[in-house]
């Protein structure tokens, strides 16, 4: 059939790219101005568009319905294929970044070690965050199109690497990165060894070991037990020639606890496994297949002392034959460079929560808008958008990637700028031990932030997946729809890199010391925590728990739907404290800390788009009917997530029973008929071409069925005969067209008319 000839055109029914055109064209909003709002500014929005066009149009990157159905092997090399492609994006994007094509070779300047002569040397800076930053927003927004993709080269160049930058000295750092290549995907390719088979989050128990030995001036990298078997390491498997690894120092038999060491793994021209290192594939997983994730162990496997990264702890050997060596630390920053490397992940998690929840949030309006089911009789069906109950399942789900965006810029901004500053004042030449004091004090914020963020994000994520697909009925469930593989595919950010539980424990643990810190003693660093924790301010807290002044919210003005969260979570803190005085147990409480970090990160969500849309030179957005659209999505977020925890916001006293049922319900179920006059506009908004949608059901034509028929009909063609006999046919004939076997087990049938007359 042509799709001409399969409907009626002057018909409305079933034509769901007429009723979707139709949205468009009554809508009243600038969703050019919106897209600048949600990529953050017009060049990081003219930046992005260029990317995407780039993306879905190189024919080895880009994705289409073939994705859904491949085997492990065939993503494995698939994987691998765009990986490739990936470097020599990798090496443009750095030149573009540094202006430099003509003249002598950028990348290979770079590799060169420092006993070379540099014609330029002095001109020669090192490459900074902002020379790789072009590639690294490519890489963002391929792993929306791809993830497995972006987590395999992702592992090499966020974790490995930064492992580096963030532990190793700045020599270190140039040998890894430049002369090795590792920045640039060449020479040698590496894994990240943190987790292990009995330890994930308990990274000071891991129990791989590091034993040097003075008379050779090396380490003896081992894995003493089965549990110490390093585990679900991405890149081990197939691709990693060496691995950063997490183990315990030991020398002359002091256990100095978990420090990082660079380890070879393979040799990088055959790619064979080096002696005393044995790795195998962990298998099947639940999604991202292409990632070739092993596990490692270590059979008194040496490495040179070099290889220990020691911007934080060093090991000197002995001055004389026979003596001790010598090891020392910086404390104030040894334990928190331990977990550099996941920072990097936790921060560009929260950016994957906009652009991932982004991509189903446009699939699912655009079904709602266009497919119909029901209505009055003698009347074209009723959309789905404007049943009350689909504008509930779908509307608050639709602003939750508009309010990751603003933070999710916010914090990356931030990582950027505190690492630069760590770099500075911990480096030989520039270093500065006031300075050092400051920023540590700062990655703990970061910390903070960023787990509470990474994990209430990737399950608003994982969450939003699962509703927008239930919402778009059987279509949604089809893997053409990109909801099944999506999901499979995202739900490991809740596990990986800090289990959302125990990150989400972690940071309202420090919220809870701030707290107390303030409450009981007044301390409060205005110049490092009034950004991100300004509920945390001294009189504030006396506001809301002594006078009340701070504690009433009408939801009357556009802040108060920011401040609420943060009179909620003084008062959930003061529940919490008061219960750990009572029982001194903090383990009895953990699943309100869960909540605190969840509302922290819900705080920290509006508050950043308040600002930004408050702001007319942040915001971009100057067009009247745009900004009111805007201001309603924020107030729908923050009247979704109060109702949603109308028992917590009852039971702290920041709302009675009957303002929940008169004043936050009424608001929301007013609010969403006003959302959805815009939900085609607010979803264009997003800018996300088809090649990176790759759900025919969401593409923006709107021509629903058709597109979605096609891709059936493209990857599951019809038999020559038409019937399609299956390759398992015997089985079903001889179902069909079996004997009677059953009968004579019994006896025969003659029997069973035997015990009908003897029954009467």
């Amino acid at each position: 059939m042509t799709r001409s000839s399969t409907v009626d055109a002057a018909s409305v029914t079933l034509q769901p790219q007429k009723l979707i055109q139709g949205e468009r064209s009554r809508a009243k909003i600038d969703v050019d101005q919106i897209n600048v709002f949600l990529e953050s500014s017009p060049e990081k929005r003219d930046q992005a568009q260029a990317l995407m066009t780039e993306l879905v149009s190189d024919p080895i990157l880009k994705t289409d319905s073939s994705y859904y159905g491949r085997s492990k092997r065939e993503e494995r090399e698939d994987t691998a294929r765009k990986i490739v492609r990936l470097a020599l994006y990798m090496e443009h994007d750095i030149k573009t970044a540094r202006k430099h094509f003509k003249g002598t070779d950028l990348v290979e300047e770079l590799q060169r070690s420092e006993g070379e002569d540099l014609k330029n040397e002095s001109d020669l800076v090192p490459l900074t965050n902002s020379d790789v930053a072009i590639f690294d927003r490519r890489l963002s927004l391929l792993h929306n199109m791809d993830p497995q993709v972006g987590t395999r080269l992702g592992v090499h160049l966020g974790l490995f690497g930064n492992c580096i930058k963030g532990n190793g000295t700045n020599e270190q750092i140039r040998y890894w990165m430049h002369e090795r290549g590792a920045t640039f995907v060449k020479g040698i390719y590496g894994c990240f060894g943190m987790t292990e088979l009995g330890h994930g989050s308990n990274v000071a128990q891991l129990q791989t070991t590091a034993t040097y030995n003075a008379e050779s001036d090396t380490f003896t990298i081992n894995t003493p037990n089965l549990p110490a078997t390093k585990f679900w390491i991405g890149g081990a498997a197939h691709s990693a020639t060496h691995c950063a690894v997490y183990a315990r120092l030991i020398v002359d038999g002091r256990d100095y606890g978990v420090k990082t060491f660079v380890v070879p793994l393979r040799n990088p021209e055959t790619h064979q496994l080096l002696a005393n290192v044995v790795i195998g594939d962990i298998g099947q997983k639940m999604g991202r297949n292409g990632i070739d994730n092993g596990w490692i162990q270590f059979h008194n496997h040496v490495i040179p002392r070099e290889y220990m990264l020691s911007r934080f702890t060093k090991v000197f050997p002995p001055k004389s034959k026979g003596g001790k060596a010598t090891v020392k630390t910086q404390p104030q920053l040894d334990q928190i460079s331990g977990y550099s490397a996941l920072l990097s992940g936790r921060v560009n998690m929260v950016m994957d929560s906009f652009r991932f929840g982004s991509r189903f949030a446009i699939i699912a309006a655009r079904y709602a808008v266009g497919r119909q089911q029901f209505g009055p009789r003698g009347h074209p069906e009723t959309q789905l958008i404007d049943y009350p109950l689909h504008q509930y399942r779908v509307l608050p789900q639709i602003t939750v990637p508009y309010l990751v965006s603003p933070v999710a810029f916010k914090l990356l901004d931030t990582y950027y700028s505190t690492l630069d500053e760590l770099y500075r004042v911990s480096s030989p030449a520039t270093f500065d031990k006031a300075g050092l004091v400051v920023v540590s004090k700062k990655l703990k914020n970061l910390f903070i932030d960023s787990a509470s963020l990474k994990a209430t994000n990737t399950w608003l994520v994982a969450d939003l997946i699962d509703q927008l697909r239930q919402a778009c009925g059987g279509q949604g469930y089809s893997s053409y729809n990109a909801f099944g593989k999506g999901y499979d595919d995202w739900v490991v950010q809740c596990t990986w890199e800090g289990d959302n539980n125990i990150l989400s424990l972690s940071s309202a643990k420090s919220i809870l010391k701030k707290f107390a810190a303030s409450r009981r003693d007044g301390i409060f660093d205005t110049g490092l925590d009034a950004e991100s924790f300004s509920y945390l301010e001294p009189g504030f807290i006396h506001d809301v728990l002594k006078t009340g002044q701070n504690a009433e919210i009408t939801l009357e003005q556009l802040p108060d739907y920011s401040r609420v969260w943060a009179v909620a979570l003084v008062r959930f803190l003061d529940h919490i404290a008061r219960l750990v005085d009572s029982t001194k147990d903090l383990d009895s409480v953990a699943k309100l800390l869960v909540l605190v970090s969840k509302f922290h990160a819900l705080h920290s969500m509006l508050k950043a788009y308040y600002d930004k849309l408050n702001s007319p030179q942040d915001s971009h957005v100057s067009d009247a009917a745009s900004k009111d659209a805007l201001w309603d999505v924020y107030k729908l977020f923050s009247l979704y997530f109060i109702d949603k925890h109308s028992g917590e916001f009852q039971q702290i006293k920041v709302f009675t029973p009957e303002e929940i049922s008169h004043t936050v319900q009424p608001q929301l179920l007013n609010l969403l008929p006003k959302v959805r006059k815009a939900i085609i506009p607010l979803t264009d908004a997003f800018k996300m071409p088809d090649g990176m949608i790759n759900a025919p059901i969401g593409y923006f034509d709107g021509d629903i069925y058709h597109n979605y028929f096609d891709e059936i009909t493209k990857q599951n063609p019809t038999e020559v005969d038409g019937a399609g006999v299956p390759p398992y046919y015997g089985l079903l004939t001889d179902l069909l067209n079996r004997g009677w076997e059953f009968d004579h087990a019994l006896g025969g049938s003659a029997r069973a008319n035997v015990l009908k007359k003897l029954g009467k």
